[in-house]
């Protein structure tokens, strides 16, 4: 392959994991901001009857246009990843969303390569240099003082609301971390994924939003400006647009190299956390965000073979 052609790819990659790590680093504040309205069934639901209304046209399309066509799938397979990297990812995400800060949320989302390093290393027996075990060791660190930091700002109580919205933002990160390395053994196809992954998402968060107390959908308000924008926005941008968008960005060069934008994306969350929901992050957050970064150098560059 040309260098120039490399370089055409390498440009076409940085330009769609940009996209979609500024619209997943905007997402954390509009879903937490949006979830006063509404409960995280109603969102969820709304979001991805949305999503598949307009995937299916899409994928399709794109399909018909492909010399393979529509391939041959493992449905129970395809189901299976749907239901751990949809309902059991997203979840614990938002439950814990309400709980916790929107930017402390998506620090600690963005840690998840990391967790993805060191799953490959212990089940897909991908080998692993001592820089990079020191850099997951320090990165893993700082996720542990980052979770915990509310409990020291408040006197030291550990059980408090946002530690515990923290912990399901790790819950989170651990099942979709899981989601990526089984997808990433089976070879799954990526718009299979999504397509399945949005039909089953819709009747099990309906069977959720029905299962609810009708006490808590009476108290919400599902028609507030505020809450159907951030439906709107994760259906459109944060589902159809930015997932397409990671999915095919990633496949055009090597996985470590794609991973950094994931570190990006509280650099785009922190300016409406602060100025829209107020949120700022403590001396103790601060330092923990340095050992990640810490971390990640290490795992990232110099734990990473030479080519």
């Amino acid at each position: 392959m040309s260098k120039s052609l490399l370089k055409s790819k390498r440009a076409q990659a940085y330009a769609l994991l940009l996209i979609n790590t500024i619209l997943w680093g905007f997402s954390a504040p509009i879903i937490k901001k949006a979830l006063d309205y509404v409960t995280v069934n109603q969102f969820l639901f709304g979001r991805y009857l949305i999503a598949s209304l307009l995937f299916i046209p899409i994928y399709f399309l794109l399909r018909t246009k492909k010399k393979n066509g529509i391939r041959h799938a493992n449905w129970k397979l395809l189901i299976f990843l749907a239901l751990l990297g949809t309902p059991l990812t997203l979840i614990p995400l938002y439950e814990g969303l309400k709980l916790t800060s929107s930017l402390e949320a998506a620090i600690l989302a963005a840690t998840t390569p990391i967790i993805v390093i060191l799953g490959s290393r212990l089940f897909l027996r991908e080998k692993i240099s001592v820089n990079e075990g020191v850099g997951i060791f320090v990165a893993l660190l700082g996720t542990l003082i980052l979770t915990l930091e509310p409990a020291f700002s408040n006197g030291f109580r550990l059980f408090t609301f946002s530690v515990l919205g923290n912990l399901l933002i790790i819950a989170s990160n651990l099942i979709w971390a899981a989601f990526l390395i089984i997808t990433k053994k089976v070879k799954a196809d990526p718009d299979q994924i999504s397509l399945v992954s949005y039909l089953t998402s819709v009747p099990v968060f309906l069977i959720l939003l029905l299962l609810e107390s009708p006490l808590k959908i009476i108290q919400t308000n599902p028609g507030h400006p505020i809450a159907l924008f951030g439906i709107l926005y994760m259906a459109i941008f944060g589902s159809v647009i930015a997932f397409w968008a990671y999915t095919k960005g990633q496949a055009l060069i090597p996985a470590g190299e794609a991973s950094i934008f994931t570190y990006l994306q509280p650099i785009f969350t922190f300016p409406l956390a602060y100025f829209w929901l107020g949120e700022s992050i403590s001396q103790l957050g601060l330092f923990a965000c340095l050992l990640l970064a810490a971390g990640v150098y290490f795992s990232e560059y110099h734990g990473r073979p030479s080519q």
